[in-house]
């Protein structure tokens, strides 16, 4: 409902990635705008627009556990980068991890023309 995304969204940044397509020999690129949506504990989403098959609640540890490379996963993998978006935002990714700023320059350095 509108009303409780209003109260709960925030803009949360910016991030951009590159893509390369190797059966098009084609690198696409893409900014994606960041928002937090905070919504009661009681509320349930469902998926009306097709682009969506399912919604589920993780914690940050079943997150950082989907990024293992053998983990069955029912996220696209475009959806990644914003999700260590968050998780450095949050602090769930420390300054004093090894390839902080690497990765924090990699998701704010892309061409955004």
């Amino acid at each position: 409902p509108e009303e409780v995304t209003l109260a709960g969204v925030r803009p949360a940044g910016a991030i951009s990635y590159e893509n390369f397509e190797s059966s098009r020999d084609v690198v696409s690129r893409a900014v994606l705008f960041c928002f937090d949506l905070w919504l009661p504990p009681d509320f349930v989403p469902t998926p009306v627009d097709g682009e969506v098959e399912d919604f589920f609640l993780w914690n940050i540890q079943q997150i950082k556990e989907s990024m293992d490379r053998d983990f069955d996963d029912p996220i696209k993998p475009n959806c990644y980068p914003v999700i260590i978006d968050y998780l450095l935002r949050s602090g769930h990714i420390l300054p004093d991890t090894p390839g902080y700023l690497d990765v924090l320059r990699e998701l704010r350095g892309g061409n955004c023309q």
